[in-house]
């Protein structure tokens, strides 16, 4: 009797080793695969995007908010399968940190990949079809990155301010460079057409978490007419040029012409108009009854000189200026006078150079001198001079 048995027993484990196959070959979804399920419920900004995949192979893909993923294990314990890794890669947008994962995550946590990227995982292992690993469901947080940002103009730091992305940039102070106009802030040569830290921007600082903007200038370009005269500005020109010249820029003009007022024609600073004279001496002849005087230059003391021919409207005139006059032989104009008056400074009295006299009078607070011409140049009476030039200097009282 016991024979008997043990030869059922032997035939009963031949028959299941016939029907059942090797170990190595049952797939691992074989038995029932367990589900394990992964919410994401949701952020608070700044993330760029959400991904999933498992060692298992059964998702691969990204993730919106809201959305819930299955992934599936093994329930064979001595496959490979029954255990399960779940990967979530999230991506942060520029400026961001992720700073917190909460939610029903266990104790789970991120690790940082790189300064934008970030990983965690779920290890799930198989179990009967009617025991499932619990559902996981993930809330993602983000931190703003402080930014420092740098106002540079012509290499100087004139403002420095913190910020952060989608923030405000304090663009309040506004460089001023004489002869330029600010056209704007930029950066690495691109012109900054926002007013707050764009994502853009921010790839654009550096490790340090710096943005340095630098100021953008053009240079001004004025109208500038020259006006040319003949022995001075009482009349029309006799010619007029009209043109632009950049800041700083020394307009040409013709080198037998002086400037009125005297001094050099020298940078241009803004809208100008130049007046310049060219004086031509009277011709020096005995029997010319032609007369001139030229008001040769002047110091910082000299506010003003007008003259007067003959008790005539003072008229102004100017360094590089000249005045004529005729007389005659006889008649009411055979003597004439000229009379120049001078107002200067507070404190100062003038001085008076001249090839026809040095002779000066005060009066209300008017400085004046005179020259009187009669006749011919080379007169009888005595010999005139024909052309005068005098230069005005004062002096402490």
């Amino acid at each position: 009797m016991k024979k008997q048995i043990i030869k059922q027993a032997a035939a009963l484990s031949l028959a299941v080793a016939v029907m059942a196959p090797a170990a190595s070959a049952l797939s691992w979804k074989d038995g029932a695969p367990a589900n394990y399920h992964f919410t994401y419920a949701g952020d608070n900004g700044g993330i760029a995007s959400v991904t999933a995949s498992d060692k298992n192979g059964t998702y691969q893909g990204g993730m919106e908010v809201g959305q819930t993923i299955t992934t599936k294990t093994g329930t064979i314990v001595w496959r490979d399968s029954y255990t399960n890794v779940t990967t979530f890669t999230v991506d942060v947008k520029p400026g961001y940190v992720l700073s917190e994962l909460t939610g029903k995550v266990g104790d789970a946590q991120f690790t940082a990949v790189d300064e934008d990227t970030y990983t965690f995982q779920f290890t799930d292992k198989g179990a009967e079809a009617w025991c499932y690993g619990d559902d996981v469901e993930f809330t993602l947080l983000t931190e703003k990155i402080p930014y420092t940002v740098n106002f540079y103009a012509d290499g100087e730091l004139i403002n420095h301010t913190k910020t952060t992305v989608n923030d405000p940039l304090d663009l309040s102070v506004v460089p001023e460079k004489e002869g330029y106009t600010f056209t704007g802030w930029y950066v690495n040569g691109e012109k900054l057409t926002a007013d707050t830290l764009t994502e853009d921007l921010i790839k654009l600082a550096g490790e340090d978490k710096t943005l340095d903007l630098t100021a953008g200038f053009t240079i001004n370009n004025y109208a500038v007419r020259v006006e040319y005269y003949e022995d001075n500005t009482q009349g029309q020109p006799t010619s007029v040029l009209d043109t632009r010249c950049d800041y700083g820029d020394i307009p040409t003009v013709s080198k037998d012409y002086k400037l009125v007022g005297g001094g050099e024609v020298g940078p241009i600073t803004g809208d100008t108009t130049l007046k310049l004279v060219k004086y031509s001496p009277v011709v020096e002849d005995d029997w010319s009854y032609e007369y001139g005087f030229l008001y040769n230059s002047k110091d910082a003391g000299v506010q003003s000189v007008e003259y007067s021919i003959d008790d005539s409207k003072y008229i102004a005139i100017d360094v590089n200026e000249g005045v004529k006059f005729e007389t005659s032989l006889v008649g009411d104009n055979h003597t004439r006078t000229i009379t120049f008056r001078v107002q200067v400074a507070d404190g100062m009295k003038l001085v008076l150079d001249s090839n026809g006299g040095k002779e000066v009078t005060e009066v209300d607070g008017w400085y004046t001198f005179t020259f009187t011409r009669s006749g011919a140049q080379g007169s009888w009476i005595g010999k005139n001079v024909p052309n005068v030039t005098f230069d005005l200097t004062t002096v402490e009282k």
